[in-house]
């Protein structure tokens, strides 16, 4: 291999968009700020808000866990440290040159077009607040792929990009205009150090990489460089079979040993990158060691107990977290809720924790997504939804409940069988966010046409105000919880300042649009909810016996 040397530049540089690259002073959930449009956010300003750690080459001190994976990748296939870094997006022209072959760039929203960046335009849309630009996310994402170096370097450079966005650019076609030379979809790890060897070997590839292959446990190394977030992997896939759902790519549910996996890379994150709170990360924690559809408690707690014995060697004050569960699995297995929220809820705190609610229509459940119900049946899943979040509020968990609007086949009754749902959430703990499933029709046309017909009819108007209220309370509510990982004192301040004012500014203006819109009567939603369920009848009937 050929090795780095003073001025020459790296032969593979890993980078991401500014804003995915930086841990916005140690609070993730802070992060969530870049699908903000890019009007809000002055160049210097947010170079400011989205800081970059790094030494003085430009190598980071934490990096997006998907990012760390590539990098722990390549090294485990053979490629050693003078031949990649993972460097700041900041500082680029310190480690390309005229021996690097590769930039490989990590996106978590190349062109804003996420369901993040969809809620954000409604946020600000419905609280008659401007909208100009791209959010900033995607704005950072065209920084990166622009800049000088890259440029000056092109000739020999092959532009490599990845990551939960790389569908964006293939979908648009951007990816072509953009300059981008192979934009990679799927797991890295079988496949991409193959690739980027031959890239170095001079082969001459051009294209759309599709990886379809799932890795396998063993595949997986463990990073190197610490993660944003204090991120551990120690699941993969679900199984549950969403057809819109990203994860079910993975297949059913794969668990990493703690031995040797999950013990390594908590270390690696407290004692390099200086966390004192570390993130289980799992599509389904409480499904931690399962091999079907069934929870695996004597494997959750297991893993629970020695983590959390782990993190306790440096000290009192050190944390662990969870972020992701499904309803269902809350609901068969509370004692096993409880168990964990002992060790990760300690001492009467609280801890956010998110759970894809996606509908409440039995109907749209059946068509789209019935394994998400497991054990359960897609008609009980309203009842087990309210259920699960009253037993995680019971555990000290604030849920972050997304529910989806304009689902293949949506149709007023299943909006309004949402809207019940909403309504009977609204004594909870839990901010319920309304995210835009786009058709990609709209996304090759890169504007805003399915979002504004949402908020232009009543229905949909109503539930996405709805929505937001219950969200912005919380929110507020929840403020503490939010800038409380937050490393930067001056940050920590600031942010908390802004936060409280937009949320109660934009609370305000949606209860009076609440008011002007009118709202439909709770007979008339009961009605509209009562046939969804009854559509719901007569489709293909489940029950638990056919799922087992």
């Amino acid at each position: 291999m050929v090795s780095k040397s003073s001025n020459y530049g790296y032969p593979i540089v890993l980078t991401s968009e500014i804003a995915t690259a930086s841990d916005t002073y140690g609070s993730s959930i802070v992060g969530f700020a870049s699908a903000i449009p890019e009007n809000y956010f002055r160049k210097r300003i947010a170079h400011w808000f989205f800081n970059v750690s790094s030494d003085s080459e430009g190598r980071v001190k934490r990096a997006p866990y998907g990012l760390a994976k590539v990098e722990a990748s390549l090294l485990n296939y053979g490629f050693n440290r003078d031949d990649v870094i993972i460097a700041s997006p900041y500082k680029l022209h310190k480690v390309i040159g005229p021996r690097t072959r590769i930039v490989g760039v990590y996106t978590m929203d190349a062109l804003g077009l996420s369901y993040g960046s969809g809620i954000l335009y409604w946020i600000l849309k419905l609280a008659d607040l401007p909208y100009r630009g791209m959010p900033y996310i995607a704005k950072s994402f065209l920084e990166v792929i622009e800049h000088p170096a890259i440029r000056m370097h092109k000739d020999h450079i092959k532009l490599v990009v990845g990551g939960p966005a790389a569908w964006q650019l293939v979908d648009t076609g951007a990816w072509q205009k953009l300059g981008i030379d192979i934009v990679y979809e799927g797991n890295f790890e079988n496949y991409g150090p193959v690739l980027f060897e031959k890239i170095l070997k001079g082969e001459d590839i051009k294209g759309r990489i599709v990886n379809s292959r799932p890795s396998t446990i063993e595949e997986v190394p463990t990073i190197v460089t610490p993660s944003i977030g204090g991120l551990v992997e120690v699941t993969r896939g679900c199984g549950r079979g969403c057809e819109f759902c990203t994860p079910t790519l993975n297949g059913m549910i794969s668990s990493f040993p703690f031995e040797g996996h999950i013990d390594k890379e908590i270390i690696i994150n407290i004692e390099k990158g200086g966390h004192k709170s570390i993130t289980l990360h799992s599509e389904e924690f409480f499904r931690y060691g399962a091999k079907a559809i069934d929870p695996n408690p004597d494997k959750v707690k297991d893993l629970v107990v020695k983590a959390y014995k782990l993190i306790k060697r440096y000290g009192d004050d050190y944390r662990l977290h969870t972020d992701f569960t499904t309803a269902a699995v809350v609901v068969q297995a509370p004692d096993l809720v409880k168990f964990v929220g002992e060790y990760m809820n300690e001492g009467n705190e609280w801890s956010f924790i998110e759970m894809g609610i996606e509908t409440g229509s039995p109907r749209l459940l059946n068509m789209l997504m019935s394994g998400k119900a497991k054990p359960f049946t897609p008609r009980q899943y309203p009842d087990i939804v309210e259920q699960a979040v009253g037993i995680l509020n019971d555990n000290r968990w604030v849920v972050v409940g997304t529910m989806i609007l304009n689902l293949p086949g949506e149709k007023d009754e299943d909006v309004a069988a949402s809207l019940e749902l909403l309504d009977r959430l609204r004594k909870y703990r839990i901010l319920t966010f309304p995210l835009p499933f786009i058709p990609m029709g709209a996304l090759r046309r890169r504007d805003f046409t399915v979002l504004d017909k949402m908020i232009d009819d009543p229905l949909r108007r109503e539930f996405i105000l709805k929505a937001l209220i219950k969200s912005m309370e919380e929110a507020i509510r929840s403020v503490e919880l939010i800038v409380g990982g937050m490393e930067n004192i001056i940050a920590k301040f600031i942010v908390r300042r802004i936060s409280l004012f937009a949320f109660n500014t934009v609370l305000s203006k949606y209860k009076a649009k609440l008011g002007q819109l009118g709202e439909y009567s709770e007979e008339f939603i009961r009605k509209l909810a009562s046939a969804a369920w009854d559509l719901s009848k007569r489709s293909v009937s489940i029950s638990i016996n056919n799922d087992s």
